[in-house]
């Protein structure tokens, strides 16, 4: 059971395998069997995770990379099937452990809510871990009112540094979760305490959430009033000043009474936060959080304004993907502002993000600027800001610094092969040959597959003949020998694609891209083999080869 509780929240290997749902049938009657065991359960985890936990973050993810999408319940056309009907049951009540879970992967998988008051049941008289927790799995798939059962059951065995069940508990009926905190947030136990703290958070506000959770933060112990406190942040409680002047003063409470403070809708508890910030010569990093992490886009603004006024800690860094404010009209403005007037660096290379995507004269001319920046790290989040520029500005800029040593950074290939700048072979060669830096090799090699001439046949061979080299390099001196439709190269290219398949057929994609370009009889051969794939990408892939061979 170890073995099976480690496979349920571990990364799905891309050693992946065929989900069709004929399989699943034929391996569904072979779980009927007595003797089904832990391996052959672990079995059907790896090869159906899409069809069996659609529900887990995992699953999401490894499909997400992989460009596949899940259905929200995969097998909902297989509740209909004679062999599901006549044998759910059975393995839902059966004495033996795998069959069971078995049983609570496909429910969930197929959205049968028949089984909710059975699952009920079944979480509070499973004693094997793994049984419980994809029996509690399966009731927060099928989306079920019972929330107060479910809290406590989360209250037992979730494990909060590694949540894998609240996401999905968050996402009930609301109006059922505000109830059950209510009833919950009295509770001796301090861990539902703090959870019914939390669900709050994510419900609508009124009255009685206001006055239980201020109560909450008057009361409880300062090692657990944080969770209460970020609930009136994120509900946006106001007229705090008074009760949470002291939580300043605790190094338990204060970046979060702080950030609670600033995103208060009174205009008095911000302008105190505000008068602090005023006193400081160099402003703390909790105060500059408290308004960056802000609702409010004056708050966000009035944070910019620090950046370029005051000073602030050497270390301190923000998060650019975490305030959307930062990339709003509204904002605009101000960013721009403390781009051009900010000193510090390490500063400038995060939020210039915040001009992504802009096309007006201003935004540009100050990207245009940074290009040029004496830190290399400005330059080069600048340059990944401008990955979609097409202004002939730009591209004339970037054509101009590619070729200086002292001022190119990687991320300008990007914008170049995007625009189809095809005359810097001459440039890129002698990066290629005279940088020893890996990621300039990657670069210019990439650059060089893309717009390539005869006379880089040689290196892409010597590129794909080296064991040693780049995985990532190899697949682009694949595609520059494709595009060269240099047939002598098959040999090798087929070579190449056998050993990154190895693991799986997924990392076949870009070597049968770069043999249909070259075409032949040898090329079509190879291409074909993977027909039969257990990898349903390469299987559509290989038809729509063939298909326009």
């Amino acid at each position: 059971m170890r073995k099976l509780l480690t496979l349920i929240f571990l990364t799905f290997s891309f050693y992946s395998f065929s989900q069709t749902i004929e399989d699943f049938k034929i391996d569904f009657e072979k779980s009927l069997d007595q003797g089904f065991d832990e391996e052959q359960l672990n079995q059907m985890f790896r090869t159906y995770s899409n069809l069996l936990t659609p529900h887990s973050d995992i699953t999401q993810l490894t499909a997400g990379i992989k460009g596949e999408s899940i259905q929200q319940y995969p097998l909902n056309s297989f509740k209909s099937e004679k062999i599901y009907k006549k044998n759910i049951n059975k393995l839902f009540d059966s004495d033996n452990s795998y069959q069971r879970i078995l049983a609570y992967l496909v429910i969930a998988g197929s959205g049968d809510k028949s089984f909710e008051k059975g699952l009920l049941k079944k979480i509070e008289i499973e004693t094997n871990k793994g049984n419980l927790i994809w029996a509690g799995m399966a009731l927060l798939y099928l989306n079920t009112e019972y929330t107060t059962p479910l809290f406590d059951f989360l209250v037992e065995n979730e494990t909060f540094g590694d949540a894998h069940m609240l996401p999905l508990y968050f996402k009930l009926n609301p109006d059922s979760l505000q109830s059950t905190a209510y009833q919950r947030i009295h509770s001796e136990n301090v861990t539902a305490k703090i959870l019914a703290a939390q669900i709050l958070s994510a419900t609508e506000k009124n009255e009685k959430t206001e006055k239980l959770l201020l109560e909450a933060v008057k009361n409880w112990d300062y090692n657990i009033k944080g969770y209460a406190i970020y609930s009136v942040k994120v509900l946006e409680i106001g007229n705090l000043l008074e009760s949470f002047q002291p939580l300043l003063d605790s190094t338990q409470t204060r970046s979060i009474a702080i950030e609670a403070l600033a995103n208060s809708l009174t205009k008095d508890d911000v302008d105190y936060l505000k008068a602090l910030v005023a006193e400081q010569d160099t402003v703390s990093e909790d105060f500059l959080d408290g308004f960056y992490k802000s609702t409010n886009p004056e708050n966000v603004k009035f944070w910019l304004e620090v950046l370029r006024t005051k000073p602030v800690p050497k270390e301190y860094y923000f998060n650019n993907n975490k305030q959307p404010l930062l990339y709003s009209n509204e904002i605009l403005p101000e960013l721009q502002l403390t781009l051009m007037e900010c000193k510090n660096p390490d500063i400038i290379k995060y939020l210039v993000k915040g001009l992504e995507g802009r096309t007006d004269e201003k935004s540009i001319n100050i990207l245009l600027e940074l290009l040029s920046h004496n830190d290399s790290s400005v330059r080069y989040w600048t340059a990944s800001a401008l990955k979609r520029a097409d202004s002939p500005l730009v591209i004339n800029e970037i054509i101009r610094l590619i070729k200086s040593p002292v001022y190119r950074t990687v991320a300008f290939t990007d914008i170049l092969i995007n625009n189809d700048i095809d005359t810097l072979q001459t440039t890129f060669e002698s990066i290629y040959n005279d940088n020893p830096n890996r990621d300039w090799k990657r670069s210019s090699i990439e650059y060089l597959s893309t717009f390539p001439l005869a006379s880089h046949r040689e290196i892409f061979r010597a590129i794909l003949s080296d064991k040693e080299e780049d995985t990532f390099i190899k697949r682009n001196a694949a595609l520059g020998l494709g595009r060269l439709k240099d047939e002598n190269s098959v040999d090798l290219i087929i070579e190449a694609c056998k050993e990154e398949s190895e693991a799986s057929d997924y990392n076949a994609q870009v070597f049968l891209s770069a043999l249909s370009m070259i075409k032949g009889e040898k090329a079509k051969n190879y291409i074909s083999s993977f027909k039969n794939s257990k990898e349903q990408n390469i299987q559509l892939l290989v038809n729509e080869i063939l298909m326009n061979w």
